[in-house]
This record gives structure tokens, C-alpha cells and sequence, in this order.
């Protein structure tokens, strides 16, 4: 193509006035400083709800953290009265064993079976969280 076309299709330069640059300079600036408003706005909105979700997150933490305190606790006292009741049980065994009473050491290891038949989690399974929650708070239940 030649420089002709190009020369013929240009459109000469026409000024305006002043007035009305001013008026295009204004709308420009007008309109981009309400799209940094809006952008201000969203940002504020979405820090906040940010907050919230943090918020009820660390809350969600904390109760399950401490319920699963309660639940250990729970498990140690119940494992520690386990092994205390079979401990009684050996000496009960052992006293057998030095008297010669075998009677007394089958009904130690009859006992101990039963103990070590008997689930560890039913305690779980027959009380929800509320219902242990309440006996700890009424002093039926004691957690060290």
C-alpha cells in the first residue's frame, strides 16, 4: 500500500474548546475515582467477612479442642480404674497362689477376663457428651 491512502483517509486534527476537555477530563477522573471507591468498599466488605470466617473458625478450634481434653481425660480415668481393679485382681491371684487356694486364683482370672471382655467405650456409647458434661458438672463424674 502506498503512503497515498493513508494521507487520503486521515482526518485532520480539529481542536475544541477548552470547555468542553475540561468536561471529558472531569467524567474520566469522576468515573475513576467511583470505580476506587467501589473497589475501597468491596475491600472493606471482604476484610470483614474474612474476620467472620476467621472468627467462627477459631471458635470451631476451641470447642473441639476442648472436647477433646474432656474425651481424653475421660479415656485416662477410665483406662486408670481399669488397670487398678486388674491390678487388686493379680494381688488377689498371687495371694491364691501363696495359700494354695486355687479357688481364689480362677475367680482372679475369672475377673479379669470379665474386665478385659467388658468394652472400655461403653461409658461412651451409653452417655452423649451433654450427659457426661452434666455429671461432671453435678460431681458424678471426676476427672483429675
Amino acid at each position: 500500500m502506498s503512503d497515498e491512502i493513508y494521507e487520503s483517509e486521515a482526518r485532520p486534527y480539529v481542536p475544541q474548546d477548552d470547555e468542553q476537555n475540561k468536561e471529558i477530563a472531569m467524567s474520566g477522573a469522576i468515573s475513576v475515582m467511583g470505580k476506587i471507591l467501589d473497589y475501597a468498599r468491596e475491600a472493606k466488605i471482604t476484610k470483614r467477612e474474612i474476620e467472620k470466617y476467621r472468627t467462627v473458625r477459631d471458635i470451631a478450634i476451641t470447642e473441639i479442642t476442648e472436647k477433646y481434653k474432656f474425651a481424653h481425660a475421660l479415656l485416662n480415668k477410665t483406662f486408670d480404674e481399669r488397670r487398678m481393679v486388674i491390678e487388686k485382681h493379680f494381688k488377689i491371684i498371687d495371694k491364691g497362689l501363696e495359700d494354695k487356694n486355687y479357688q481364689l486364683v480362677n475367680s482372679g482370672l475369672q475377673n479379669i477376663t470379665d474386665i478385659v471382655k467388658e468394652n472400655p467405650f461403653k461409658f461412651f456409647q451409653l452417655t452423649t457428651p451433654s450427659e457426661r458434661k452434666r455429671m461432671l458438672e453435678d460431681g458424678e463424674l471426676y476427672l483429675e
